[in-house]
């Protein structure tokens, strides 16, 4: 079996245009989606992660919240 290259950086700006499009035809009919993300912590490789998820947000045309908890935050205060 021959290995086959992939270009993943073509592949990913494919897959946000064709979520920016379905963006735009779900705004067109008056909903928009989002993303929510509840971040317990300050772990520096959480925040870079959803950092990024938030541009590719922004790029796609889908709103992001970022809700910080902070890291003494129960799972049960979580839940609630």
């Amino acid at each position: 079996m021959q290995a086959k290259l992939i270009d993943g950086k073509a592949l990913a700006a494919q897959g946000k245009a064709v979520a920016a499009a379905d963006t735009a035809a779900l705004k067109a009919k008056g909903v928009t989606p989002c993303l929510a993300v509840i971040l317990v912590g300050e772990d520096p490789a959480s925040q870079v992660y959803v950092r990024g998820k938030a541009k590719d947000c922004h790029d796609c045309g889908i709103d992001s919240r970022v809700i910080r908890l902070p890291e003494e935050t129960t799972q049960a205060e979580l839940l609630k």
